[in-house]
């Protein structure tokens, strides 16, 4: 069974970040990127590109997050991008 999108997500999240298996069973698709797990815009970069490579080209989270206001920004969540990923993959 494939894991949910969520998932790939924070395995992503966790390569970029460089944290450890527990912190990535702590995360939730209602988990907030910038405020919960802050993400740094270094770390957002590297995910950026990690997605990429994961989902193909049509997957661009940082024109996506350029496009943001700074109270969609901070309200970004983990279920956010693996919507993103799934609607551009």
């Amino acid at each position: 069974m494939a894991a949910p999108p969520h998932q790939e997500i924070v395995e992503l999240l966790r390569q970029v970040t460089g944290e450890d298996e527990a912190w990535a069973a702590a995360v939730t698709p209602a988990t907030r990127v910038d405020t919960d797990l802050f993400v740094d815009s270094l770390e957002l970069v590297a995910l950026s590109e990690a997605m990429r490579q994961r989902y193909g080209p049509g997957v661009d989270l940082a024109t996506y997050v350029a496009g943001l206001e700074l109270p969609e920004l901070i309200e970004l969540t983990v279920a956010d991008l693996a919507e993103l990923a799934g609607a551009r993959a």
